[in-house]
């Protein structure tokens, strides 16, 4: 099924919804998954060093049994 198909299946469903209730929680869920901004995200990213460094603590913490 193509996207578009989806889509289109999506808009006809919310459509003939009735129940407010349902309404109001696609409307909330839709408002907390908006678009990804990859640029905006990147910016508050950790370096690669970083990642390998907290990988490495945690790791190192575990209990390892033999």
């Amino acid at each position: 099924m193509s996207v578009a198909t989806k889509k289109l299946e999506l808009i006809n469903w919310i459509s003939s919804i009735g129940d407010k209730n349902l309404i109001d929680q696609i409307d909330n869920f839709r408002k907390t998954h908006k678009s990804f901004d990859f640029k905006k995200e990147i910016k508050s990213a950790i370096s690669s060093e970083e990642l390998k460094q907290k990988t490495t603590e945690f790791i190192k913490s575990l209990e390892w049994k033999k």
